[in-house]
């Protein structure tokens, strides 16, 4: 995966990602590119999954995935509209996930880093890797889905009804 940053400011994540706490599990986007995005969150004893005596089960590490691309995509529509709001999507599988470690140890700053493989319209497949220094501790390749209807799919419209929404 790249390193080549983008110039443009980044946005705050909660800016991005159409999450909020304690679900925005996310702490920030170190850059971004044309096809690839790189993120951060630092496991604290606070940090939503946590397990005292443990961490954050690594396969906790799927979400993070899935936000990192939700923030590519709120990414790209800043880009091009810095009013737009994030928009709902859905991460609808991984394949080829691996895991090497059981934890995300309390202290550890945890890089993630998603490049866009392929997009048809809605419909997309995203590589993640999840990394701690040069480790990487979590590998997988995501399908994700983000409907085009705007209108009705947007973060401010919609109203999910299996699930209490906060906002902060």
């Amino acid at each position: 995966m790249t390193n080549a940053a983008q110039t443009t400011t980044i946005p705050a994540i909660d800016q991005l990602v159409p999450h909020s706490a304690p679900m925005l599990l996310i702490d920030q986007v170190c850059y971004t590119g044309p096809d690839h995005l790189q993120a951060e969150v630092t496991i604290q004893q606070t940090s939503m999954f946590f397990e005292k005596g443990h961490g954050v089960p690594t396969y906790v590490g799927l979400e993070y995935i899935a936000q990192a691309v939700a923030a590519y995509s709120g990414w790209r529509a800043k880009s091009a509209d810095p009013a737009a709001l994030p928009h709902i999507g859905y991460l609808l599988g991984t394949r080829k996930m691996t895991m090497t470690r059981d934890w995300f140890e309390p202290g550890t700053r945890l890089n993630i880093y998603v490049e866009n493989v392929f997009e048809d319209g809605e419909m997309g497949v995203f590589k993640g890797e999840i990394r701690d220094g040069n480790d990487v501790i979590v590998a997988a390749q995501i399908n994700v889905y983000q409907p085009g209807d705007t209108a009705t799919t947007s973060a401010s419209s919609h109203t999910p009804h299996n699930q209490e929404t906060t906002t902060s």
